[in-house]
């Protein structure tokens, strides 16, 4: 049985645990350009009479469903948009076999939770424009490997939020223009390495120890945002300001935890050379949630130094010490004339 609500080419429906099953010939969707399904229980199974062909269907949004497989005559023609959410498969290949009979998909949103029993989440899609995953909710880590592995040749955007997966692997994204990507992933150079079209990105990665392989170049980088979350931060800024010759604006951000009387990062060492990024393009530099820590200082003070072409630099802090380490900066050496030091509470 459904409880449904149909208007203007749309259909929202919620699945109770009593028996829903649609005959085909009487399709209640097959004209339909949008349908959300939710399941009270998340036990039941995509209806009968969305598995067979649709041609008009653009967008459809599943949430707590159980997929078992495709059928010979399921497809969706004109799909653009296609949101899974905490919907539960057959197996690992019955993520792809699903995505393969959407040849037009631009627009996917995973929401990956502990009932999703998938292992790897392979998502091939040449037609994918737009993805957002967020793996941010379980009741533990699976022990086995597990994780997503992408290929997407047209991706421009990108969002992901995962704190369990134990593999992340991009491939083939030569288009990818922006992307947010907080992660806490021991193998943060199979991905970070894979992204070197970016043009704006917002990074969280908690391993920053290796993050990504040495030569990559970060060519067209003109935006980054990166949280300092985890003791080697620092490591991750080193590489991209000399990986990234292009970038004008940097900004630097702690996540969840802001504490101000902690030193998180360990002993930063400055760039051996001054990286062109610094020298020649920097434009905008920010750091929320500066705590005024003596490693903290020595990378304010190099950036301020070096950035010659900074017309602004902000600093803002939550410290109840916020005027006392916001006066150690205000006579510090600035390497461009033109900067303005601006102190925000």
């Amino acid at each position: 049985m459904l409880t449904q609500k149909k208007s203007f080419g749309r259909l929202s429906a919620v699945i109770n645990p009593l028996d829903y099953i649609i005959n085909p010939l009487d399709n209640p969707w097959f004209d339909l350009s949008e349908v959300s399904i939710e399941s009270c229980y998340g036990s039941q199974t995509l209806p009968r009479s969305l598995r067979s062909r649709h041609w008009n269907l653009k967008t459809l949004k599943l949430k707590k469903l159980s997929f078992v497989d495709t059928d010979a005559y399921m497809w969706f023609e004109s799909l653009k948009t296609l949101h899974l959410l905490s919907v539960r498969f057959s197996d690992d290949k019955s993520v792809q076999r699903l995505l393969s009979v959407c040849p037009k998909l631009e627009d996917l949103v995973v929401k990956r939770t502990t009932y999703v029993n998938v292992r790897i989440f392979s998502i091939n899609v040449p037609s994918l424009r737009s993805l957002s995953i967020d793996y941010s909710w379980a009741v533990s880590r699976p022990a086995d490997v597990h994780g997503f592995v992408i290929d997407a040749p047209s991706l421009r955007f990108m969002n992901i939020k995962d704190h369990f997966s134990n593999l992340l692997q991009f491939e083939n994204m030569p288009k990818l223009v922006k992307a947010n990507v907080e992660v806490d992933c021991d193998l943060s150079e199979k991905f970070i390495g894979s992204i070197t079209s970016i043009q704006h990105i917002s990074l969280c990665s908690k391993n920053s120890k290796i993050p990504y392989p040495s030569g990559t170049s970060f060519f067209y980088l003109e935006h980054l945002e990166l949280c300092t979350c985890s003791q080697d931060w620092w490591n991750l800024l080193n590489r991209i300001l000399e990986d990234a010759p292009r970038l004008q604006v940097l900004k630097l951000k702690l996540g969840n935890c802001v504490q101000c009387s902690t030193e998180l990062m360990d002993y930063w060492n400055e760039p051996c050379s001054v990286p062109k990024c610094l020298s020649s393009h920097l434009e905008i530099f920010e750091w929320r949630h500066y705590k005024g820590t003596k490693q903290e200082r020595k990378v304010a003070k190099y950036i301020l130094a070096k950035a010659s072409c900074l017309k602004v630099a902000i600093f803002s802090s939550v410290c109840i010490e916020k005027n006392l380490i916001f006066k150690k900066l205000e006579n510090v050496d600035r390497g461009s004339k033109a900067c303005e030091l601006v102190f925000q509470g």
